[in-house]
């Protein structure tokens, strides 16, 4: 089964990129079946692109993840993760950062108030958010992806919806414009 999974994995991710294909990305390198850095156009912000297994023995899943192929976002010790806030609509994100990194609390709180990253993420169908230790921020979608099961055999792929392509390349612009904003002379600003 997990043989079938990988084939439908490296399936799904020539799919993926014809989608970012039709945004004028172009794919620039691919150091794996399920992975590829896609070059922006017009002198952009090159993405990665991967499919990420998890799982065990009877069952999981290859999720699309897309992040920014450079760090946008200030280094911390250990990274940040994500969730949404809101029950029936998402009314924003709320961002955590480990026990004891003083920098990355500081970053969880700055783009956890941020009103137009909240807005950008709010149009992405995300299943995870994070902020890798770097400064890349990873999307992991609901779309673009793969699930399999052992018993009964099955493996299914799960198409990227309309439009998620856009609104994951705009949330991870708004991801570098709140980096700019944590790098810039007069220091953080809160957006209102």
């Amino acid at each position: 089964m997990r043989g079938l999974s990988r084939r439908r994995a490296a399936a799904v991710v020539e799919s993926d990129i014809e989608e970012f294909e039709r945004l004028g990305y172009r794919p620039l390198e691919k150091p794996s079946p399920y992975s590829v850095v896609l070059a922006a156009p017009g002198g952009g912000r090159d993405l990665a692109l991967r499919l990420s297994p998890e799982g065990r023995v009877f069952g999981g899943n290859w999720g699309l993840e897309l992040s920014t192929a450079e760090p946008v976002l200030p280094a911390t010790s250990k990274g940040l993760s994500a969730r949404g806030r809101g029950v029936v609509r998402m009314q924003g994100v709320r961002f955590r950062a480990h026990r004891g990194d003083g920098e990355g609390s500081r970053l969880a709180a700055a783009l956890s108030a941020d009103a137009e990253l909240g807005k950008a993420l709010s149009a992405v169908h995300f299943e995870r958010l994070a902020v890798e230790p770097d400064g890349r921020p990873v999307i992991r979608h609901m779309g673009g992806s793969v699930v399999w099961f052992l018993l009964p055999p099955v493996a299914r792929t799960t198409p990227l919806p309309a439009g998620q392509p856009e609104a994951m390349v705009k949330a991870l612009d708004a991801f570098a414009r709140a980096g700019q904003a944590r790098r810039s002379p007069l220091g953080p600003t809160t957006h209102q």
